[in-house]
This record gives structure tokens, C-alpha cells and sequence, in this order.
């Protein structure tokens, strides 16, 4: 078949379980993030009086919030590529049953 797509279920679900491994890693990494605020006392003198940790805290929440949509968004598409592999794997598996229904005929 000329200019056919091969898909390979397998090859999709091994790449789902990649994409859900960066997830969770993501989801780690904030986790770790999150857990150890930086406070003013970690800017020195100079750093308090400029606002440097309300700066660094600021910046840290919209990064923070960039990783938690990273991490969800690796999540979903794995969901979304198991079930394509599923779909292929299935159509493959019938597809197989009836050229040996067709050949037992």
C-alpha cells in the first residue's frame, strides 16, 4: 500500500509510559520546590531591604505553576496514547481474526 501509515501499539504504549514517567517526575520536582520556601533571611540584609524574596517568590510561583501544567499535561497524553495504542492493537487483532475467518472458509 502506497503512502500507508504503519502504527506500531506497542512503540505508542512504551512512549506513554515515557510521557508519564516525566510526569510524575515533574509532580516530584514541584513537590520538592514547594516543600523548601526560600525566606527573606536567605537574601542577606541588602536582599530584604530591595524585596529580593518577595522578587524570587514571585517568579518561583508562576514557574511553579508552569511544572504543575507540564506535569498534567504529560499525564493527559499519555492517557490519550494508551488509548490510541489500545484502538490500533484492537483494529490489528480483528483484523487478523477475519483473514482467518476468510481463509478457514
Amino acid at each position: 500500500m502506497a503512502g500507508a501509515i504503519k502504527v506500531d501499539p506497542n512503540w505508542i504504549a512504551d512512549y506513554a509510559k515515557t510521557a508519564e514517567q516525566a510526569g510524575d517526575e515533574l509532580a516530584t520536582a514541584l513537590h520538592v520546590l514547594r516543600g523548601v520556601p526560600l525566606t527573606s533571611a536567605a537574601f542577606g540584609e541588602v536582599g530584604r531591604m530591595v524585596g529580593s524574596a518577595h522578587a524570587y517568590n514571585g517568579a518561583a510561583a508562576v514557574l511553579q505553576e508552569q511544572v504543575s501544567r507540564a506535569a498534567d499535561a504529560l499525564r493527559a497524553a499519555a492517557t490519550n496514547l494508551r488509548g490510541i495504542a489500545t484502538e490500533h492493537s484492537s483494529a490489528d487483532e480483528d483484523q487478523a481474526s477475519s483473514i482467518r475467518s476468510a481463509h478457514q472458509s
